[in-house]
């Protein structure tokens, strides 16, 4: 009687077992979504002194380096879905590296001020499909005309 018992237990407990054990991987999406992502950001340029138009030419383009290299800091911390960061294939990469900060030159200026100590620049970017393509995510669309097998002939 224990062993016809024990047997039942046993049968009982290993498909237990086995079923408590399995692990499910949960799915990794394949690719980020940037599609209404507006990355925001301020910079700062500081002017000494009096107040010129050279000094204050000066101080605006070193508010928009400041700004333009903290859009790319954003970009390059985020994640592609894939497990990495943007900064991940940056690093391997060379010319993704150089279209991030070309892509990142395109932010949109949308507010200028005046302060005590100098200029602050506010910027936006948005990232989009265009952002995608620029990693290689997502394949530009070519048109029929701009196709590499088309020519347009002049008549």
């Amino acid at each position: 009687m224990n062993l016809l018992l024990l047997r039942r237990t046993i049968l009982i407990l290993i498909p237990l077992f086995l079923a408590l054990s399995c692990q499910t991987v949960p799915e990794e999406q394949a690719r980020a979504d940037w599609s209404d992502v507006t990355i925001q950001a301020s910079g700062n340029g500081l002017i000494e002194g009096e107040w010129t138009t050279l000094k204050r030419i000066r101080a605006i383009q070193h508010a928009k380096i400041d700004v333009y290299a903290k859009i790319e800091s954003q970009i390059m911390s985020l994640h592609t879905g894939v497990g990495k960061r943007v900064r991940d294939w940056a690093e391997k990469d060379e010319k993704i590296r150089k279209k991030i900060s070309a892509f990142v030159r395109g932010a949109k200026i949308v507010g200028l001020e005046n302060g005590e100590k100098g200029i602050k620049v506010d910027a936006e970017l948005y990232l989009g499909e265009s952002f995608e393509a620029t990693i290689g995510l997502a394949m530009r669309k070519l048109s029929p005309a701009a196709s590499p097998g088309t020519r347009k002939q002049a008549f």
